[in-house]
């Protein structure tokens, strides 16, 4: 039997279609086990699983080609990769979860409802929370961020970045239910969500603009005009300080002058 060293070697060198093959036939089985345990026996994951696993198996053949036992190197790239795949499973449950709570909610009048405990006293709640942690219920419920958007903004990764939030929202849950707003936090999530960014009016984003930088504008003339006389201040005090020394200056020879013609008479 031909050694896995060998076949991945002529699978890196010669792009040998039937060596790999060999190799996939060879440890598929064992590949299959590993991940199908690491996913709960989920057989479609475990299936994803080894698809990743001897895709990078492909793509470092030639690293791996010196190798004389590859089982353990095949064994952690799918421990690996099954956690990675676990991740993603749970994250897309999560989102589907959390859609299909919105839409119940968002259908019916419950929302209007949780808006109306809540409206009077989320300004007061946010004030307490630390900045951090405002801003982080900012970009994930006013902004709509996704949990990837949140941390890329505030340099985290998705899954700090989602801790973030859901502590954020269980301090703000805390301070609306010392003020008798009592709700879950699924519940005000979605409250803030739907009905915290109120609609401005149409035009206004239109007024505010023109408004600002002609505002902006009249600024930077004034500015440049204090500017203008301020330099123009210390330039004339320059002028008058040059006057002033050449006048003293001239005092100063004259009166010399008249002292030495005196002496010069005396002798």
């Amino acid at each position: 039997m031909i050694e896995d060293a060998e076949l991945l070697r002529r699978y890196a060198e010669e792009k040998s279609e039937a060596a790999f093959a060999d190799l996939v036939q060879r440890h598929v089985n064992f590949v299959y086990a590993c991940a199908l345990r690491r996913v709960g026996g989920d057989a479609h994951l475990a299936e994803d699983v080894t698809q990743h696993v001897f895709t990078a198996l492909a793509r470092a053949a030639a690293a791996l080609a010196t190798r004389e036992v590859l089982s353990g190197w095949l064994y952690t790239t799918a421990r690996n990769a099954s956690a990675q795949v676990v991740r993603g499973e749970r994250r897309r449950q999560a989102r589907e979860t959390e859609a299909q709570l919105m839409n119940e909610l968002s259908s019916s009048s419950a929302g209007d409802a949780e808006w109306e405990k809540l409206r009077p006293v989320l300004d007061d709640a946010l004030d307490r929370l630390s900045d951090d942690d405002r801003q982080a219920v900012f970009l994930r419920f006013f902004e709509g961020k996704s949990f990837a958007d949140v941390g890329a903004k505030l340099r985290l990764n998705e899954n700090t970045a989602r801790m973030r939030v859901d502590r954020a929202l269980d301090k703000l849950h805390a301070a609306l239910a010392r003020r008798g707003v009592n709700s879950t936090t699924a519940a005000l999530g979605i409250a803030l969500a739907n009905q915290a960014a109120a609609t401005a009016p149409a035009g206004l984003a239109a007024s505010v603009t023109g408004a600002a930088m002609a505002s902006a504008a009249v600024s930077g003339t004034t500015g440049a005009l204090v500017a203008f006389l301020t330099v123009s201040k210390i330039k004339v005090g320059i002028v008058s300080a040059i006057v002033v020394a050449v006048i003293v200056t001239g005092v100063v020879e004259l009166r010399a002058n008249r002292e030495l013609r005196a002496e010069i008479s005396a002798l």
